[in-house]
C-alpha cells in the first residue's frame, strides 16, 4: 500500500517520509465503489476525508432542485477535507463516483488524532490541504470571472445570475461568510 500511495501522492509522500506515510495509512480504510454511487451529499453530515487511488468522481452542488457540475477529481486527489477543516462537518458539495473508484477513507477523528499526536506530520498534512484548497479556490474564482457578462437575453442573464449565486453560496459555505455583500 505504501508504494501505491507514493505513486498516487508523490509530493505528499516525499514531504511526509516513509515512516509517516506508514502511520497515516494505518488510520485509513481502503474502500471500493462502483460507478454511480453517491459518496457525499451536499449539506449533509460527512465524517471522513477521501484520497482517490483510482477512478473518477464528479463534484456538484445542488440549488433549487438543480445540480451545477463543479468538475471531476481523479487518482491522486482528495475530497471531504472542507468539512474537517471548517469544523462544520457538513459537506460543501455532492460527490458521486463517475467510474469504479478505489480510495482511502480517513475518518475525521483519526485525522484529528494524527494532527494532535504528531505535530510535524500535522503541519505537512495541513499545508498540503491548504495549498490544495487555495488552488481549487483560484480555479473557482477564475470560473466565476469567466461567466458571461451582460446579455440582451433575459434567459441568459437569469442563468448568469443563478450561476453566480450558486458560486457565491459555495464560496460562502467554504469560508462561512458572504463576499461582495
Amino acid at each position: 500500500m505504501i508504494s501505491e500511495f507514493q505513486e498516487k501522492f508523490p509530493e505528499l509522500a516525499q514531504k511526509l517520509g516513509a515512516p509517516s506515510v506508514q502511520r497515516l495509512l494505518e488510520f485509513t480504510k481502503m474502500t471500493e465503489l462502483p460507478a454511480g454511487r453517491r459518496i457525499i451529499r451536499d449539506r449533509m453530515p460527512v465524517d471522513s476525508i477521501y484520497m482517490i487511488l483510482s477512478g473518477q468522481v464528479s463534484i456538484s452542488v445542488e440549488e433549487g432542485g438543480q445540480s451545477l457540475d463543479l468538475g471531476q477529481l481523479g487518482s491522486g486527489e482528495w475530497f471531504g477535507e472542507v468539512s474537517v477543516l471548517s469544523g462544520e462537518l457538513l459537506a460543501s458539495s455532492t460527490v458521486t463516483t463517475k467510474t469504479a473508484t478505489r480510495f482511502l477513507r480517513l475518518r475525521h477523528q483519526a485525522f484529528e488524532n494524527l494532527l494532535n499526536s504528531d505535530q510535524e506530520m500535522g503541519a505537512v498534512l495541513l499545508k498540503y490541504l491548504v495549498d490544495m484548497l487555495a488552488t481549487r479556490l483560484r480555479a473557482s474564482m477564475q470560473s466565476l470571472s469567466q461567466l458571461p457578462k451582460g446579455s440582451s437575453s433575459a434567459d441568459t442573464e437569469q442563468a448568469r445570475i443563478s450561476e453566480q449565486e450558486m458560486m457565491h453560496r459555495t464560496i460562502q459555505g467554504f469560508f462561512g461568510k458572504t463576499f461582495g455583500a
